[in-house]
């Protein structure tokens, strides 16, 4: 059946809107497979983090895989999207003079991440929810030499969806990077 379709204990069934399978990939037959192959193959436990032991050759291909796909030099493997996302801005704002404007209905992953960065010393500028406006009187008051706007693409929580071409001008207008936590 559907991978987003549930069926709940007292019987009744829900349509999933939150879950990380977007794609319903879960229920792909080359993926179940794929799984069980790998599991037979490494064990069913994730051992420790890969930085202890938990890094195998599969990792590694996967991640030289993504690289390839994407065109790139690397490509890094996290173990949640939350994790993602508070490494990511951390790494991103890390080299000083760097100021970060986020959505202030961002997931919480931005938040912490965002106030991680802070603590290091960037700047840390909320803007009103998917308010573009309000968002470049804040980018034109910035001296930053570095400008970071970082947004959910589709607010998890409401279902809105991000301005993304309208976050993708200002970009440009502000010679700014733009962080997108793509669904």
């Amino acid at each position: 059946g559907n991978p987003l379709h549930v069926r709940r204990a007292d019987g009744s069934c829900a349509v999933v809107f939150a879950a990380n399978d977007y794609l319903g990939l879960s229920g792909h037959p080359e993926v179940r497979a794929a799984a069980a192959e790998a599991a037979r193959a490494h064990g069913c436990g994730p051992r420790s983090s890969a930085l202890v032991c938990g890094y195998t050759e599969a990792h590694r291909d996967l991640e030289n895989n993504l690289a390839a796909l994407k065109s790139t030099e690397a490509a890094l493997l996290f173990p949640t999207g939350f994790a993602a996302n508070l490494s990511v801005l951390g790494a991103l704002a890390s080299s000083g003079g760097v100021a970060i404007f986020s959505d202030e209905l961002n997931h919480a992953s931005i938040v912490d991440g965002a106030r991680l960065a802070a603590k290091g010393g960037a700047q840390l500028h909320i803007y009103r929810h998917r308010d573009l406006c309000h968002l470049e009187q804040l980018l034109s008051a910035s001296a930053a030499p570095r400008k970071l706007i970082v947004s959910d693409s589709l607010f998890s929580m409401d279902g809105d969806v991000a301005d993304c071409a309208g976050l993708a001008t200002l970009k440009e207008r502000h010679g700014a990077l733009l962080c997108l936590d793509e669904v």
